[in-house]
């Protein structure tokens, strides 16, 4: 019987003091003997199985290398990258670009030699280390693919001397020298100079990890070449960890792209005259992509020179619909079965562009009917789903080999557009939509929210390209020709069009005044602004190019700074494992599955249990933490030597039965320890607040406080901070009733401004918030008096 969580009960009216009571510490609920019994599980599973020779591995992965144009032409790149501080890399689809570099830096014989006598040791010599490297790529799925595949061409372990970091996992160590990473992360590093999270350095600073104390540490760093720079600069992190910082896929022109490029050219600038007074190294930079435009980077950096590395593509045979089609999930799902139908497995796989997760289950669910109706003497359809939020285990099957008689269809997002290469795929059937963060502003106030929107030319050509990477392929374009003729040829970069707090209080955490700060493309002034009062609002910053010590927390912790804030709102209240538990939900997506019409009175039954009549946070919290004690039984079920699939399938059909989102669940699951993890080392306490449930509330405004609206009387609900008038989200478990006041987590536009995750609050407690006053302008909305019905 799974373990219920109790919530907010019709008697429980008392509205708590400003600072709730602390509540008792809560202790992993998992004993001791039991934890040690599956660690032990753990060690004895690990020996199963034939270990793999990596070294064979590596020298047969080397025949396929040596086919690679980037590999080819090593010598050349090799030659611009020593000679210049900054090399712009435009390297077609196929040619290797992400995969190799790393490598020849690392491994070939004149880069060794090169960075060794950039390094001195103890005795002033050339020493014998070789170059550290950081490549970052957009998402997290190409990093974990990318790192794995590197591995095993180098013959190493993943973890090793290659590994790599994404948001709630990293998977490196201090032997990690070629070190794939989201550009979040390294964003994160940059801002934090001072007690950053990244302890782990190489083996030559491990006499300087030793010593103790916040000013030891500061001397180890001075010692070693130094992390801080001196005068202006004392918290911009020179990341001297690094001999070469690599930007992959820098056409994407995500908001961390653009505020990378900038800080690494003041990096460069001050290493480089620090090098030149022989205090530390210089920093090497590489810009790669396949479809950027070199000009306006090697402007950026100096006129900095750019090779093109061409690409090893077969002919691809592009079609386009004749006329605009209706439905493009129905349209694609027909275009598989003629495909199939035309030219029978084993020809090649199908890959299938569509704009969000949402499509793409609605896609695969399509399919998967029709693929059942094929009978039994056709060859099988194996339909899997890929987008970013998909657990690791559900991501790895598109890479597993296949059955007999079986053609593979991936549905994704962009994510398989660039770095992510799919193997055996002919065929490329492209929607032509995506969906990208939008911030929206308005008089009446500023709304960011997640917009379908037409791709870009170049975006159209990286989808084909993925046909004819391995064969020649086909490539059928739901769009006209007149369609794509008018797409932007270029994406518009997330700094002119994305909501800036992130990372402009990155940016001050680094003693950098974004007024000043150099960008590639210059934001709006309004957006910086909007950035400027969001974060005063919380907290985080006391001017704008002072972070305050509450800013430097939240920087700790990979989340916004409004979650971040939620956070540590959550340790001082005494309900910080709630607020955890809700947080690892909110990053993680949403936790029900939306059925069909036949489908939707059976999944409201299902979850009645889980509802909390004060909101979806509180729901949404009753879902995991039922999923956590059914994970916890299963585990305990199982015998010693017995596989997970068991465990798997048994939370599966769980989620099935109560119309729950598993994938949600189970990367909650892992963001919800790595959050706890960080806590800890972080000297925070994991409490509860059990069932005295207002300090979630407090908590949640802390951070929320300006995504809050009481009721009108037309039964919408006008914002606290600005005016706009908002509608509950009908996917929302308030959705039809009347509270006084809400909060919510995002606005989306449809054909009104709906609230979605959205919970009721008591409107005084506003009142309570620091900052609110000040950040609201004085002019706070109240709520329409109701009478009683």
């Amino acid at each position: 019987m799974s373990k219920q969580v109790n919530f907010h009960s019709d008697s429980e009216d008392e509205v708590p003091s400003k600072r709730p009571r602390v509540a008792e510490k809560v202790e992993d609920s998992t004993p001791k003997d039991k934890k040690s019994k599956k660690k032990n599980k753990k060690k004895q599973g690990k020996g199963k199985g034939a270990p793999v020779d990596l070294a064979a591995q590596a020298a047969e992965l080397l025949k396929t290398r040596q086919s690679l144009p980037f590999y080819q032409d090593r010598a050349n790149i090799l030659d611009a990258i020593l000679s210049n501080d900054t090399t712009v890399v435009v390297g077609e689809t196929g040619c290797g670009k992400s995969t190799q570099l790393g490598q020849l830096l690392r491994r070939e014989p004149r880069a060794l030699e090169y960075f060794n006598g950039k390094h001195k040791g103890k005795d002033g010599e050339p020493s014998a280390r070789a170059p550290s490297i950081a490549i970052t790529q957009p998402r997290r799925l190409p990093c974990i693919s990318l790192a794995t595949r590197v591995a095993a061409e180098m013959g190493v372990e993943v973890g090793k001397e290659v590994g790599y970091a994404v948001r709630f996992e990293d998977c490196s160590s201090f032997e990690t020298k070629v070190r794939f990473l989201t550009e979040g992360v390294l964003m994160r590093e940059l801002a934090n100079a001072d007690g950053r999270e990244d302890k782990k350095k190489s083996k030559d600073d491990d006499d300087e990890q030793e010593a103790k104390g916040k000013a030891n540490a500061k001397k180890a760093d001075a010692a070693n070449g130094g992390e801080t720079a001196a005068g202006q600069d004392d918290k911009l992190n020179l990341l001297e960890r690094y001999d070469v910082v690599v930007i992959d896929e820098a056409h994407e022109r995500t908001l961390n792209t653009d505020f990378l490029l900038g800080s690494l050219k003041k990096i460069q600038r001050i290493r480089a005259e620090r090098a030149a007074a022989g205090k530390g190294r210089p920093l090497k930079l590489v810009i790669m992509s396949a479809t950027l435009d070199p000009a306006k980077f090697t402007n950026f950096f100096d006129h900095c020179p750019s090779l093109h590395v061409p690409g090893r593509m077969y002919d691809v045979d592009t079609q386009n619909v004749p006329t605009p089609v209706d439905d493009y999930i129905e349209s694609a799902s027909d275009a598989v079965i003629s495909i199939h139908t035309r030219k029978p497995s084993p020809v090649g796989e199908v890959l299938i562009f569509m704009p969000g997760s949402d499509e793409i289950e609605n896609t695969v669910a399509l399919l998967r009917r029709k693929a059942a109706d094929l009978g039994p003497d056709a060859d099988q359809l194996q339909v899997l789903p890929l987008y970013s939020s998909l657990p690791p285990s559900a991501q790895a099957k598109i890479f597993a080999p296949l059955p007999p008689k079986t053609r593979r269809i991936v549905v994704a997002t962009n994510v398989a557009e660039t770095s992510l290469t799919i193997p055996g795929i002919a065929f490329v059937i492209d929607s032509g939509f995506k969906k990208e963060k939008e911030y929206i502003y308005r008089a009446s106030g500023a709304i960011e929210h997640l917009r379908k929107q037409a791709i870009s030319q170049a975006s159209a050509n990286q989808r084909k390209g993925r046909a004819g990477r391995e064969m020649p392929g086909e490539c059928l374009r739901l769009y006209t020709k007149d369609f794509f003729k008018k797409m932007k040829v270029f994406d518009t970069p997330e700094i002119q069009r994305c909501n800036l707090s992130s990372a402009i209080l990155s940016l001050i955490a680094m003693n950098q005044n974004p007024f000043e700060f150099e960008y590639i493309d210059a934001p709006g002034r309004d957006s910086i602004v909007a950035a400027f009062r969001s974060l005063a609002g919380l907290g985080a910053i006391a001017s704008p190019t002072e972070i305050t010590p509450l800013g430097r927390e939240m920087l700790k912790y990979p989340l916004d700074p409004e979650h971040g804030r939620i956070l540590l709102a959550g340790f001082e209240f005494g309900c910080s494992a709630e607020i955890i538990d809700i947080l690892s939900l909110i990053v993680s997506g949403p936790v029900f599955v939306e059925r069909g019409s036949d489908g939707k009175e059976s999944a409201a039954q299902a979850r009645q249990k889980f509802i909390a009549r004060d909101g979806d946070h509180l729901t949404g919290m009753n879902v995991l933490r039922a999923y956590l004690a059914l994970k916890e039984q299963r585990a305990e079920e199982l015998a010693d030597g017995e596989s997970s699939k068991k465990e798997e399938k048994g939370l599966a059909s769980w989620c099935r039965d109560n119309a729950v989102n598993s994938k949600t669940l189970a990367a909650a699951c892992k963001v919800r320890a790595q959050l706890r993890q960080l806590a800890v080392r972080h000297g925070q306490t994991i409490t509860s607040c059990h069932s005295e449930l207002a300090p979630i509330s407090h908590a949640l405004l802390q951070g929320l406080f300006m995504n809050t609206a009481v009721i009108q009387a037309d039964g919408t609900y006008k914002q606290t901070v600005g005016s706009l008038q908002v509608k509950i989200h009908p996917s929302s478990v308030l959705a039809g009733k009347k509270v006084p006041a809400i909060l919510y987590d995002e606005l989306t536009i449809t054909s009104a401004i709906y609230a979605r995750n959205v919970s009721a609050f008591e409107q005084g407690w506003l009142a309570e918030v620091p900052w609110f006053q000040k950040a609201a302008g004085g002019s706070v909305a109240r709520p329409v008096e109701r009478k009683q019905v």
